[in-house]
């Protein structure tokens, strides 16, 4: 029987991908290996309508996959993992196993909006990489200054010398990915080009630049109210009957936001219209936390419109 419209749930997992068609109810599994997702494109070049290929992040799993899907012109939706669970337990779907949680994918694409996953060129992957590499080391080297600290100021032995020669180590490679991230942006001009723009926001340097890249390629492709929400950066309402709670934020993409944090305390200080609103949100009583989440929103509209207005892509539609 043939569909207008399908939808494909792929769960990824170390091993295989595990496959389930919509609405036909046709279930496959391949290894996740080069050789696999090549049999995983030849199984779905015959269908017609695909909608959605609907999988979840795995920590790197799923990179192989998605290049080879949206090399073939395949539309793929990465969805967040925390949503996709609670969908199948309002559905009524405890159980949990792979052929289980590839039908719940499918599923949640046929029933709720998602949103296909940008072309991302070799550069940018290879800068998704770098940024990734970056927040290692960053985390490594905040580990090791624990470490130091803690030692007794009489500590005797090689601890500390040790601990010293893995901090300068990890400093050294550290600085190695942020010029590699430079010459990254350098051999690409479409990447040097936003990165440009994104840097012309007082606050915003080369490393939140190519995080921003990295972690947000939807930015300049989505209106104000929805790269807010993408971030997680948007008030959401907390009403019921009579009573009006705080908005608050939740959810969204914690590295871009963390980066984007990190970005608003020096644009603060440094640039007059953001300062100006801060102050103004500060003057009309709001606490510090909730001017800065604020501030935040801002500066992401703003790059959000700046990146808009040098695309020729969206300018053209």
């Amino acid at each position: 029987m043939p569909y207008a419209t399908r939808f494909v749930g792929i769960d990824i997992s170390k091993s295989f991908l595990d496959v389930c068609l919509l609405p036909d109810q046709e279930k496959a599994r391949f290894a996740n290996t080069a050789e696999g997702v090549a049999a995983l494109i030849a199984f779905l070049a015959p269908l017609k309508g695909i909608a959605r290929l609907i999988l979840e992040p795995t920590g790197g799993y799923e990179r192989l996959t998605v290049a080879a899907l949206q090399a073939a012109q395949l539309p793929v939706a990465k969805v967040n993992a925390g949503q996709v669970r609670q969908f199948a337990r309002a559905c009524g779907q405890l159980s949990k196993t792979d052929t289980i949680d590839a039908f719940v994918l499918a599923d949640y694409g046929r029933r709720m909006q998602t949103r296909i996953l940008p072309q991302r060129s070799s550069r940018q992957a290879a800068l998704e990489e770098l940024v990734l590499r970056y927040r290692q080391l960053s985390h490594m080297i905040v580990q090791e200054k624990n470490r130091r600290e803690k030692l007794n100021h009489g500590t005797q032995g090689r601890t500390k010398e040790w601990i010293e020669q893995t901090l300068g180590f990890l400093v050294k490679q550290r600085q190695a990915v942020v010029d590699d991230m430079a010459e990254c942006l350098r051999a690409d001009p479409e990447l040097g080009k936003k990165a440009e723009v994104l840097m012309s926001l007082k606050g915003i340097g080369l490393r939140t630049a190519c995080f921003l890249l990295a972690g947000l390629p939807e930015l300049g492709l989505l209106n104000k109210a929805q790269i807010a929400k993408l971030v997680g950066v948007a008030p959401l309402n907390r009403d019921s009957g009579a009573m009006r709670g705080k908005r608050m934020i939740a959810g969204g993409r914690r590295p871009v936001r963390d980066a984007l944090y990190l970005a608003a305390l020096p644009a603060i200080r440094f640039d007059p219209a953001i300062k100006a609103f801060y102050t103004s949100l500060r003057g009309r009583g709001k606490p510090g936390k909730v001017a800065l989440v604020a501030v935040i929103r801002k500066m992401l509209i703003i790059l959000n419109a700046r990146l808009r207005d040098n695309n020729p892509a969206v300018l053209d539609r």
